[in-house]
């Protein structure tokens, strides 16, 4: 998969030396890397031309039948590193079985932005064997920033998640906030003056702060992809039967977004949906 994050890390890891062999269903994206890396026509081939096989992909509807067709070509001696962020149950499933065929699964979901992929400076949050995450450093390290093990298979796809669970909470409380204060005639910037000053003003503050007080909402992070990985850790409460009093708030107002259309925009532009509400009052 050659998508925002994908890309990145394929260009670094060639411009570290690496032979690449690439496959993405957008043919424009594959004839960018024309000349650095071996064009593969069908994911099998990717499969067939490398011993390590690294995954991008948007969750694990895509990746779960990949690898089930990888499984039918033969998986022995094969590493396969799923870099998306993935369902922690599928992942385990998946790491069971190609185990079983004789190769390798690994979880290896990322942390950080596009340009962090491209720069080299993306974290990655491992879960597998630690074997497998020695065996791997020098590999991974070729566009990785920093590289955490976490723990067991499905770690890495569990700690990215809940990540993302916690910084997407506070994108919804700010996108609630701003809305409100300004139709009650508050200055919003000294509302977000208050708020740096104090405790609350962490890093996701500050990086989303002057994109819903601009109300320009430019894009790093589609709603469409954060509605997925909240719609996930809703999955995992639910396997434990356990309620997830915040998150349905959330999820709530993100499919708000989606259903006005704005799933392809950044997740900022929920603040677009609260401001809509409150206009209409």
């Amino acid at each position: 998969g050659l998508g925002a994050m994908g890309s990145g890390i394929c260009s670094t890891l060639i411009a570290k030396g690496k032979n690449a062999t690439v496959y993405d269903i957008n043919q424009d994206v594959l004839e960018s890397f024309k000349g650095t890396a071996t064009i593969a026509t069908c994911p099998n081939e990717v499969l067939q031309n490398s011993d390590c096989i690294f995954l991008s992909l948007p969750s694990s509807n895509e990746v779960e039948p990949l690898v089930e067709s990888f499984l039918t070509e033969g998986v022995k001696g094969k590493t396969i590193v799923d870099l998306s962020t993935s369902y922690p149950f599928s992942t385990m499933k998946l790491n069971k079985l190609i185990e079983e065929n004789g190769g390798v699964y690994v979880d290896a979901a990322l942390s950080g932005s596009p340009a962090d992929c491209k720069t080299g400076k993306i974290m990655v949050l491992f879960g597998g064997d630690k074997i497998h995450f020695d065996r791997l450093k020098p590999t991974m390290e070729c566009f990785c920033g920093k590289y955490k093990y976490v723990g067991k298979s499905g770690s890495g796809h569990l700690a990215k998640l809940m990540m993302n669970f916690i910084g997407l909470s506070y994108v919804s409380l700010y996108a609630q906030t701003f809305p409100l204060t300004e139709k009650m005639g508050l200055d919003n910037n000294i509302l977000r003056e208050l708020i740096s000053e104090s405790g609350l003003g962490c890093g996701t503050f500050q990086f989303y702060a002057p994109k819903l007080l601009s109300k320009t909402y430019d894009l790093a992070f589609a709603m469409e992809l954060a509605h997925k990985d909240l719609t996930y850790v809703r999955q995992l409460f639910e396997e434990y039967q356990a309620p997830a009093f915040s998150l349905d708030g959330t999820l709530n107002l993100m499919r708000t977004g989606l259903k006005e259309g704005r799933g392809k925009k950044d997740v900022s532009e929920i603040c677009a949906v609260i401001h809509e509400f409150l206009e209409s009052r």
